[in-house]
């Protein structure tokens, strides 16, 4: 499991991220100063860091010089401080990204993603909602959801396929095989077990009248 490292001493930005990134299935560490920051850092020898600026004990500049002079470890700076020569400064002390406050969560993770070379292709988000193909895990708000095997079957032929209408007689092939011997209720049955499973999340799936479902990011 790939690991984050947050410097920031704005502990409620702080734990948003950490709620907001926990779904990537990373595993994170926060500091409030730069001091403490440090510390964590060379026990936790992680693979990413997200780096604020103005820290107490020691600022972000000191932080990111010392880390540099350690490691090659990727580390983006999140500041308030917009400037051209605070953000030309931070890359030449060696930052590799400078993103600026407020900034868009979205955008922060998907320079995350790049940095860390998650495989987006093996793990799907949508807002508070996580499944890992790899892991064969759902997670919601970041709570582990347990799903049967036809359940993560259904899920992961919905996510591969989304957008589409899926016919019942499909689903049934799919999940069931094409040797089976239910009928059409049986996928029914089985979506009704899944939307319950996904909880606030149960609109995902929608019923295509005369067909079946389809599975859309509402």
């Amino acid at each position: 499991m790939k690991r984050l490292l947050i410097i920031e001493d704005e502990k409620e930005l702080a734990l948003t991220l950490e709620s907001h990134f926990f779904n990537m299935d990373i595993e994170i560490k926060i500091a409030l100063d730069g001091k403490s920051g440090i510390e964590i850092f060379e026990e936790f020898k992680p693979d990413l860091v997200l780096l604020d600026i103005n820290l107490p004990l020691k600022n972000g500049w000191e932080v990111c010089e010392y880390i540099r002079g350690k490691s090659e470890v990727p580390i983006i700076m999140m500041t308030a401080r917009d400037s051209e020569l605070d953000e030309i400064h931070g890359l030449e002390i060696g930052a590799d990204d400078y993103i600026i406050k407020p900034f868009s969560i979205n955008v922060l993770s998907t320079k995350i993603k790049k940095y860390l070379k998650l495989n987006n292709q093996n793990i799907y988000f949508y807002k508070e909602l996580m499944y890992s193909f790899k892991d064969e895990m759902l997670k919601i708000d970041n709570e582990r959801i347990n799903l049967s095997t036809r359940e993560k079957n259904l899920l992961e032929y919905f996510i591969k396929n989304k957008n589409k209408p899926l016919s019942r007689e499909n689903i049934l092939l799919e999940i069931w095989g094409i040797d089976n011997e239910f009928d059409e209720r049986a996928s029914d049955t089985l979506v009704k077990r899944l939307r319950k499973k996904l909880n606030k999340f149960e609109s995902l799936i929608g019923t295509v009248r005369g067909v079946g479902y389809i599975f859309e990011e509402r």
